[in-house]
């Protein structure tokens, strides 16, 4: 009967080892599938106004609408009180070391953010409409012109999957017309990735307050 039972405890601690086995292996598979799960944001201007989604994975929800209407916002009175540039001054003197260490974080920051920030479309189309023909030709060109330059800018500074930039011309119309847009995407654990530095400066920035005050005690 003891034999029996040591056998038995040793089957229920395989399986218990196993269980928890299987459990770490989905929570670490979960873990993965929402660090690698992709979060966007689609915009686009045209006729029909400007509208906008959020991409959750493969699930597409609407945002916002020009045809809806917004609530009315109350009016905010404006304070009459004068600026002090001089309390500016000596803030800005007394935390030379602060400053310094914010402009930094936020120079890594944007630096993150620029190089895994995925810009899948950027999709701008100007139609120039003009009836004097002369002027409609130097807008275009100088537009064209100014596609040549932005363009490698672009390319060379952000990460853009689909780009198509394009100028048109109508002689018919009057009125100047633009579509545009933009769809971009970031994976979860980049976003982890870019405030990162954030964290850091917060933890800084609490270490110092605690250690100023232990010191003043």
């Amino acid at each position: 009967m003891q034999f029996l039972r040591i056998i038995l405890m040793l089957l229920l601690a395989l399986l218990a080892i196993a269980l928890t086995l299987v459990v770490a292996v989905v929570l670490l598979v979960l873990f993965l599938l929402t660090a690698l799960l992709r979060i966007g944001f689609i915009a686009e201007y045209g006729e029909n106004g400007f509208r906008s989604w959020y991409k959750i994975g493969f699930l597409k929800f609407r945002m916002s609408d020009d045809e809806k209407k917004s609530p009315k916002r109350k009016k905010v009175k404006k304070s009459k009180k004068k600026f002090d540039t001089n309390q500016l001054k000596e803030m800005v003197v007394g935390n030379k070391g602060a400053l310094f260490n914010t402009l930094s974080t936020a120079k890594k920051i944007l630096g993150r953010l620029k190089r895994r920030l995925l810009i899948k479309e950027l999709t701008v189309y100007c139609t120039f409409a003009d009836e004097d023909k002369s002027k409609l030709a130097l807008l275009y060109g100088r537009a064209n012109a100014g596609l040549g330059v932005i363009t490698p800018v672009l390319k060379r500074n952000l990460r853009i999957k689909k780009q198509d930039l394009r100028v048109f011309t109508d002689f018919e119309s009057d009125k100047l017309s633009v579509y545009a847009k933009a769809h971009v995407s970031i994976a979860v654990w980049e976003v982890f990735y870019i405030i990162a530095p954030v964290l850091s400066l917060l933890k800084t920035f609490l270490l110092g307050t605690f250690k100023s005050r232990v010191i003043s005690a």
